[in-house]
C-alpha cells in the first residue's frame, strides 16, 4: 500500500537498509547545524569550519586502522574511484561546508537548512545534464515548485531581519537588507551546490570501490588540504582564534567528526538506494533542525511564516524530483 503509493513498487530489504543509513545521516547533519549555530558567538566560522574539516582526517584514519586490522585487507581501489572521492571531498569539505557554515552564520541554521535542501534538486538536475538520467514532466514541476519554494524563503529571510521600523535610515537600510538576503540565497545555493557534485562523485565512487568509509578518508584528506591551501593566508588568525577559544573548538571538532560519520553513511546508502534519494534523505535537514532549533533557540533565530513555508513547497519539489523522476532508478 504504502510503496504504490510513493510509487515504489517493490520495497527489498537492501532499498530498507539504505533509507535507514540515509536516514541517520540526516539525524546527524541536523545536530551539526544547531551545534553550529549554538557556539558561533564563541568562534567564527572561518576557523571553525577549518577546525571541523581537519577532524574528519583523523577521525577517518582511525576508522579506516580499525577496519583494517578487523578485515585483514580491504580491495584495491582504482585510480578513477580515488580521484572520485577525493574530488567529492573537495566539494563538501572544501566549498560546500565553508559555505554552509557561513550561510548560518547569516541567516540561522533553519532557513540554511532550508537552502541547503535544494542539493537533492541540483543533483537530479545534474544527472539530467552530465548523465543522461531522464527527469520527466514529473521531474520538471519538482523543480519548479523548488525555485516557488526558493522565493518564498527568500521573502521570510527578509522579513525575519527587516530592521525596525523608524530606526535610523530606514531606505538605506532595507537597500542593504535586500543585499545580504540576495547574496545569502546565492552563497546557500552554491554550497548546496558542491554539495550535489560531491553526492555525483561519491555515487560513481561507491560503486566502483565499495569502501565508504575509507573512500570517506580520503575526500576528508584532500578536503582538508584544499581548505588550508586557500586559508594559507589565514592560518595564523585561525590558530590565535582557535586557542583564545578551546571550548568552541572542542564543539567544532565534535561537528566535524559527526559531519565525517554522516558523510560515510550516506556513501554507504548509495551503495543501495539511488544517489539522488540518498541525497533527498539526507539534505532534507529542516525536519530535523527545525523542531530542535525552535527548542534551543527559540531566542535567537527568527523563523517567519514565509520561511517555513518556502521550505515545505522546495522539499514538496525536491520529493516529486526524487519519486517521479531519475530517483526511481536503482542503482
Amino acid at each position: 500500500m504504502i510503496a504504490s503509493v510513493f510509487g515504489l513498487s517493490a520495497v527489498s530489504a537492501e532499498f530498507l537498509w539504505g533509507l535507514s543509513l540515509a536516514l541517520l545521516a540526516l539525524l546527524l547533519f541536523g545536530a551539526c547545524m544547531v551545534a553550529i549555530s549554538v557556539v558561533l558567538k564563541g568562534m567564527s566560522s572561518g576557523p571553525g569550519s577549518f577546525v571541523a574539516a581537519v577532524a574528519g582526517v583523523p577521525v577517518g584514519l582511525a576508522i579506516g586502522a580499525i577496519q583494517l586490522a578487523v578485515r585483514g585487507g580491504v580491495e584495491l581501489p582504482s585510480a578513477w574511484a580515488i580521484g572520485a572521492f577525493a574530488l567529492a571531498g573537495i566539494c563538501s569539505t572544501y566549498l560546500g561546508r565553508w559555505l554552509m557554515f557561513r550561510s548560518i552564520e547569516l541567516i540561522g541554521p533553519s532557513s540554511a537548512a532550508g537552502l541547503q535542501s535544494t542539493s537533492p534538486m541540483i543533483t537530479a538536475l545534474f544527472g539530467w545534464v552530465f548523465l543522461g538520467e531522464v527527469i520527466g514532466v514529473a521531474g520538471f514541476l519538482g523543480m519548479g515548485l523548488g525555485i516557488v519554494g526558493l522565493a518564498a524563503m527568500s521573502i521570510g529571510i527578509g522579513q525575519a531581519q527587516r530592521p525596525v521600523a523608524g530606526g535610523p535610515g530606514p531606505a538605506r537600510a532595507s537597500v542593504r537588507q535586500g543585499g545580504l538576503v540576495f547574496g545569502t540565497m546565492v552563497l546557500g545555493l552554491v554550497a548546496a551546490a558542491s554539495y550535489s557534485g560531491s553526492h555525483v562523485f561519491r555515487a560513481y565512487a561507491v560503486r566502483q570501490w565499495n569502501e565508504p568509509l575509507l573512500g570517506a578518508t580520503i575526500g576528508a584528506v584532500a578536503g582538508a588540504l584544499a581548505l588550508a591551501l586557500a586559508s594559507r593566508n589565514k592560518l595564523a588568525g585561525y590558530v590565535r582564534e582557535i586557542r583564545a577559544n578551546p571550548q568552541p573548538a572542542r564543539i567544532y571538532f565534535a561537528v566535524g567528526a559527526l559531519q565525517f560519520a554522516a558523510q560515510a553513511l550516506v556513501i554507504a546508502s548509495m551503495r543501495y538506494i539511488p544517489a539522488s534519494l540518498a541525497a533527498l534523505i539526507s539534505m532534507c535537514t529542516p525536519l530535523a533542525v527545525m523542531p530542535i532549533s525552535h527548542f534551543v533557540l527559540r531566542k535567537r533565530e527568527k523563523l517567519s511564516r514565509a520561511t517555513v513555508l518556502g521550505i515545505c513547497i522546495t522539499l514538496a519539489g525536491v520529493a516529486l524530483i526524487v519519486l517521479y523522476g531519475p530517483g526511481r532508478v536503482r542503482p
